[in-house]
């Protein structure tokens, strides 16, 4: 393929491609110009039937003519065929030309009445298709109604749906848990420290463990104690005595 030749099919096929795009940007125009050309396109077929019915009944008038025509014509023969049957010589030269024109005219007839045939054949033919292109038309306009409204309908699902999307919060919610984790992280540095100043935890309860545990011996000795001293006096003398006898027994 020479170079003018691919040049000019890249060109036709930009040509094409940008068609598509005004097509699509304006719908509604593409619509209509397919019912303008559906609008010429009947309004074409119109005349033309027009035409046709209008020959058929310049055909239907022509054999009403003839067959008048024809009807004089026999009429008159039979009145030649009773004058020549009274012996009137004129009256078989008139009946001869008479039969010559009645068979003329049938012939014509015969024609004619053929012609209208085909005629309105044609007529009933483009009559249906003019009805079709018709139906078809109003098709095409409720389609076009139908189909903007559509995408209307569309655009507008679509136009919101962007703006949702637009409206999305992940980002922000991100940030906050960014901001969670920072504030957690200050507040573990701040208990380390805690901790590292003074006493830990472990050491506070480990104290309050050993203060219970020492209350808990005091107690107990004392009671033990109160538990000696509350013992009988005589008991407490017999006992002194009997020590002291003893010391005396050794001395």
């Amino acid at each position: 393929m020479s170079v003018p030749s691919r040049f000019w099919n890249f060109v036709k096929g930009l040509f094409w491609q940008g068609q598509r795009s005004l097509e699509r940007a304006n719908p509604e125009a593409v619509y209509e110009m397919a019912i303008q050309k559906m609008k010429q396109n009947y309004q074409k077929m119109q005349t033309a039937v027009g035409r046709l019915a209008a020959e058929r009944n310049r055909l239907r008038s022509l054999i009403e003519k003839k067959s008048e025509q024809l009807a004089a014509v026999e009429q008159d023969l039979e009145g030649a065929l009773a004058e020549a049957a009274h012996g009137d010589k004129g009256a078989e030269e008139i009946g001869e030309d008479l039969i010559n024109e009645k068979d003329q005219l049938e012939r014509e007839l015969l024609t004619l009445k053929q012609e209208l045939a085909s005629s309105e054949q044609l007529v009933t033919d483009y009559l249906g298709k003019l009805r079709s292109v018709e139906s078809k038309t109003k098709e095409m306009e409720s389609r076009k109604d139908a189909m903007i409204a559509k995408l209307h309908s569309a655009n507008a699902r679509k136009a919101f749906s962007d703006m949702v999307s637009g409206m999305s919060t992940s980002s922000e919610e991100a940030a906050v848990g960014d901001i969670d984790r920072h504030i957690e992280g200050v507040s573990a540095q701040a208990d380390i420290a805690d901790e590292m100043s003074g006493e830990t935890r472990e050491e506070r309860r480990r104290k309050l463990r050993d203060a219970a545990g020492k209350r808990q011996s005091q107690s107990k000795f004392q009671a033990m104690l109160e538990a000696r001293q509350g013992g009988s006096p005589s008991g407490g003398a017999g006992a002194a005595a009997r020590a002291k006898e003893g010391k005396g027994g050794i001395g």
